[in-house]
């Protein structure tokens, strides 16, 4: 409760429960300053409303009850005239007018509407590229299994075409025997094709009794009529078993095959390939024709496709943090120019009611602003011009 002078306008400070067993009474106070004496008046109805009828008065003393710290005429000496009222401030308040320990609104201003949306936008950014990064291996996996797929199937069907070439020219010439297939420069021709940058046809002897698996037909004229299995074994080391798998599984000749294995190229490097094995089917001739080619130039054509995936993914990281950091540049911007006007204007009310507070009835208040602002700012004005109008009557009826 807080009591202030009519003559100087001090302030004085007290505990209201020590004028509560006074009520009905008058209670008079006296202003240490200028020896000015208030009568306070404590004729309240049940409803704690003011028995005066007369509205400004009624403001006055129910400011003056709930406000107006005073020492009780009954609780004091009968030597002492009037004891002044005690001093005790109800709250600190610090130099700009803000309780401590507490966020001020630029910091509220600076947690709601930039942390969070920041935090918010780059939560979204993060998963959108994920999903993007996600997508891009997802298209790119499937990409490279599909032409990987594909590659296969070319081969197989280069593998048929060929073995049905040969088997007619075979059939049109009975008398060319298997040991001059590399020499004869038509069959040659027709046994030995490229196929695509890296693969070839083979033509393979199933094997017979008392003969092991003969190539009769290869671009490497080296190993033709060659049915050293230990040399290709040493060559191979622990891949043998998978490629040897593949021409095992033909069964006599008769059944197609598929399949990956390691081999070792003319450089000296051990690549994976693909191997498709289709029957020439002779009687009494048990011929396989082998198409194979490196997996590598089944993935090359997807390489490309990963490459520029990636790229694009690489730009929308780009522009997404652009677009990040200019909106944490704007809406920096925002914050520090609306909250320091904002905030300036309020601070600017609190120091004009700090200043009313203490009877500085002549405070100007200068508020141009056609917001909530502006509207409080009104109506401090007009509180100052009623308590002004009021202290006034006050001091008029006194005299």
């Amino acid at each position: 409760m807080s009591v202030i002078c009519e003559e100087c306008g001090k302030i004085y400070h007290i505990d209201p429960k020590k004028i509560d067993k006074y009520k009905g009474k008058n209670v008079k106070v006296r202003c240490s300053e200028c020896n000015h004496v208030t009568t306070l008046s404590t004729l309240v109805d049940t409803t704690g409303a003011p028995a005066q009828a007369w509205p400004g008065d009624k403001m006055i003393e129910k400011q003056q009850r709930e406000t107006y710290p005073a020492e009780p005429e009954e609780a004091r000496p009968e030597a002492a005239p009037e004891a002044p009222a005690m001093e005790a401030p109800s709250r600190k308040i610090t130099g700009s007018g803000r309780r401590q320990g507490v966020i001020g609104l630029r910091g509220k201003m600076f947690l709601l509407f930039f942390l969070v949306p920041i935090l918010l936008m780059a939560a979204s950014g993060a998963f959108s590229q994920w999903q993007i990064n996600l997508l891009v291996d997802e298209i790119t996996g499937e990409s490279t299994e599909l032409l990987t797929d594909a590659g296969a199937e070319m081969l197989l069907e280069k593998a048929r075409d060929i073995a049905f070439q040969a088997e007619l020219f075979l059939r049109a010439n009975p008398d060319l025997d298997r040991d001059d297939f590399a020499y004869d420069p038509e069959f040659s021709q027709i046994a030995v094709q490229q196929i695509g940058e890296t693969g070839y046809s083979v033509i393979l002897q199933y094997p017979e009794p008392g003969r092991d698996w003969t190539i009769w037909a290869h671009p490497n004229p080296h190993i033709i009529g060659i049915e050293d299995l230990d040399a290709l074994r040493g060559a191979l080391g622990p891949h043998f078993e998978a490629f040897w798998a593949l021409p095992q599984a033909a069964e006599g000749g008769e059944t197609e095959v598929t399949g990956r294995y390691m081999w070792l190229d003319p450089d000296g490097v051990i690549r994976e390939k693909y191997m498709a094995i289709a029957p020439i089917r002779l009687e009494g001739k048990p011929f396989l024709l082998m198409t194979t080619s490196n997996i590598e130039e089944f993935e090359k054509r997807t390489d490309d496709l990963r490459s520029a995936a990636e790229f694009m993914a690489a730009q929308t990281l780009f522009v997404n943090l652009g677009i990040f950091l200019a909106a944490i540049v704007l809406i920096g911007l925002c914050i520090i120019v609306y909250g320091y006007r904002l905030t300036r204007k309020i601070q600017y009310l609190t120091d004009v009611a700090d200043r009313i507070s203490v009877g500085d009835m002549e405070a100007e208040i200068d508020i141009r602003s056609n917001d909530e602002i502006g509207s409080l700012g009104d109506a401090i004005s007009r509180m100052q011009d009623s308590l002004r109008f009021s202290i006034e009557r006050l001091r008029r009826r006194r005299r």
